[in-house]
């Protein structure tokens, strides 16, 4: 039981003093021990000892403070009138002077101000001191208003209406529970009755703390019947709401036994690249999470969810639609990447949109997984699609769904799209630049309003998706050249994330070759670090990647990394000359596994002196394919030499 001492400046008025004990009691019954004491009683070095301290009057609340130990503890207390007392007053003519008597002049004019700031104003109040009444300054007055002071009032006043003694205040019974920390029903159901009972000026808070009850008793009735623990903490990690089955797991009756720390280490609670793991709590295994809460971009809390380590897996697992990396699973060390890291975590944060811009190879997925896992949709749905590897009318039906007999193949029952899937969750639209202007103005409009409509359907779907997009590609210049929509740009481009290519970063490199390797790293010479550091990597980590797969199954370098490229002098051919363009792919084919994207020959090209427009690049590549001596893949892909271009190249190298 919490205990509670109430101060008062002197006990001549008992009757008082117990209808407040009173009052207190009625709200917080058997929870709360209330005892009273007078000033006049308090002596010097004088201590007193409670959970709570309640001071009527400005007076006391100054002269005790010296003999409590925590002055934060004590509470000033505030009354107000009777809600009856409205009815009564409301009945005294207009501009009728009245006198206001209580037991000191101090709360006479309390009582005064109390019946102002809740607007009764038609009559002139005016408080009463004793000590002035042999003046004869009152003896025009012929009504008085007086809480329960009836004696006091003087004997030639005619009228005199009691208004009852002044019941303690709302935002004083509010502040007390808080302080005790009493998250009791009981006390919470008296304390919005003893709302309705009393006149106050603050209707607004009154309305605020109802609504905040009425919608914490639904959110609670919603946690308590969720089968795992729910946790919600401060900023501070300290306990401001647990479910029942938290407090099951914990072994505790509520929050304010609750402290976090004593059963999950604070290295796991504290990490903020540690969103996941599994822990164990009294011999039992859960299946642990932390998500933040933020206002804006500020973090203001979190939520922890604990289940059952032998839960079945999501529905979105077991369809593959889940991130798989975090942060923590990127490996760098130079500033460049530091930063994106940072930027990328702050991002996570918000709801926005965001676009990822980097070569081809550079981890642009990784970092999209690691901004969902990161995020408080991290428990939904992630849905990662190559816009450019599928047709447009096939990659639209993907996306969006289709009702049974939208068209031609159509599945007889359906079928959900993509952003239905991914509802809750994050949609990833990798190689967004590839999409053709129609899905443009689909997707602009599902950006905007959140919303979809399935193929062959007339019926809206609202959606709950966070959109991440990536490319390769120069948009703005796409945009300038109508290929690309700019109201899309703009949506799209709302959180910037540029990743820069390995060639900037090669400081990266000996770490992420090291991570590829494991211990046959040590097995690199300093000739063939220095080899690595030499060369520009085109394909970024990709490549350094099917570096490692190299190493590991032949036991050296590829022998491409040796070769010296002097600018404007090695593979020397003339820009006009298809069949050197050819001959020059297929060297490039030989050094590059996964096959060579027009973004990277362009550059190539560029470095090595010459300047081909992506124009006559993209006519250059379609004679070729059309010749039948390249394939070029959508996507990632790249172009690929067929063995009719290989034997075709021979036959150019021999003449």
């Amino acid at each position: 039981m919490k205990q509670v001492i109430i101060i008062y400046r002197k006990r001549e008025n008992l009757n008082a003093v117990n209808f407040i004990k009173q009052d207190l009691e009625t709200v917080f019954g058997h929870h709360v021990l209330f005892e009273n004491f007078f000033l006049c009683d308090l002596k010097e070095g004088m201590q007193l000892t409670a959970d709570a301290f309640l001071a009527l009057g400005e007076d006391v609340f100054y002269r005790v403070k010296d003999h409590v130990e925590d002055f934060s503890r004590i509470i000033k207390m505030n009354r107000s009138p009777e809600r009856s007392a409205l009815n009564m007053i409301s009945k005294i003519p207009a501009n009728t002077s009245v006198l206001v008597v209580n037991d000191t002049y101090a709360s006479s004019i309390d009582t005064v101000n109390s019946f102002y700031e809740v607007g009764i104003s038609h009559i002139n109040m005016i408080p009463f001191d004793e000590e002035l009444e042999h003046t004869g300054i009152y003896d025009r007055f012929q009504i008085a208003i007086t809480p329960g002071e009836t004696a006091l009032v003087p004997h030639h006043i005619q009228k005199v209406i009691d208004i009852g003694y002044r019941r303690v205040s709302f935002d004083t019974m509010f502040k007390l529970k808080n302080m005790l920390e009493l998250d009791v029903a009981l006390i919470d159901r008296n304390i919005y009755r003893h709302i309705y009972t009393i006149l106050e000026p603050d209707t607004a808070f009154h309305a605020n703390y109802i609504y905040g009850f009425l919608k914490s008793e639904m959110l609670s009735h919603m946690a308590n019947s969720a089968k795992m623990g729910l946790i919600l903490a401060d900023n501070n990690y300290q306990p401001v709401y647990i479910n029942d089955r938290a407090a099951e797991i914990f072994h505790c009756s509520n929050k304010a036994h609750l402290h976090i720390e004593e059963y999950i280490d604070e290295q796991i609670l504290k990490n903020e690249d540690l969103t996941e793991t599994t822990l164990e709590i009294f011999q039992n295994r859960y299946n642990y999470s932390r998500h933040v809460i933020t206002l804006m971009d500020e973090v203001i809390g979190h939520y922890i969810i604990l289940t059952e380590k032998n839960e079945p897996e999501s529905a979105s697992k077991k369809k593959g639609l889940f991130a798989k990396y975090q942060f923590r699973d990127i490996v760098y060390c130079s500033a460049c990447m530091d930063e994106v890291i940072r930027t990328s975590r702050q991002i996570a944060l918000t709801d926005h949109t965001v676009l990822i811009r980097g070569e081809s190879g550079t981890g642009k997925e990784l970092i999209a997984q690691s901004i969902h896992n990161a995020s408080h949709r991290s428990k939904y749905p992630f849905v990662a699609v190559n816009c450019a590897a599928l047709p447009d009318s096939l990659l639209e039906s993907e996306l969006f769904g289709y009702e049974k007999g939208a068209f031609t193949g159509a599945a007889s029952k359906g079928q959900v799209g993509l952003f239905e899937q991914a509802n809750h969750g994050t949609i990833f639209l990798d190689e967004i630049g590839d999409i053709s202007p129609k899905l443009q103005l689909r997707l602009l409009r599902t950006i905007q309003e959140r919303q979809i409509m399935r193929i062959g359907s007339d019926r809206v779907i609202d959606i709950d998706v966070r959109f991440i997009t990536a490319t390769n590609r120069d948009l703005e210049a796409s945009v300038k050249r109508g290929d690309f929509r700019n109201d899309l740009f703009f949506r799209l481009n709302v959180l910037p994330v540029v990743i820069p290519p390995l060639r900037e970063r090669k400081e990266d490199i000996p770490l992420l070759l090291e991570h590829f390797l494991g211990d046959r790293y040590q097995s690199i010479t300093p000739q063939e670090q220095t080899a690595l550091m030499n060369y520009d990597w085109p394909g970024n980590v990709r490549e350094l990647e099917n570096t490692a797969t190299y190493v590991l199954t032949l036991s050296k370098l590829p022998g491409y990394l040796f070769k010296k490229t002097i600018k404007g002098e090695a593979r020397k051919f003339s820009a006009d000359s298809t069949d050197d363009l050819r001959r020059w792919i297929i060297q490039q084919h030989e050094t590059v596994s996964h096959g060579v994207g027009r973004p990277l020959m362009l550059r190539e090209l560029a470095l090595q002196g010459y300047t081909v427009s992506d124009v006559r690049l993209r006519k250059m590549l379609k004679d070729m394919q059309d010749a039948g001596y390249i394939d070029i893949a959508r996507g990632r892909g790249g172009t690929r030499i067929t063995e009719k271009g290989k034997a075709h190249l021979t036959h150019l190298q021999k003449e």
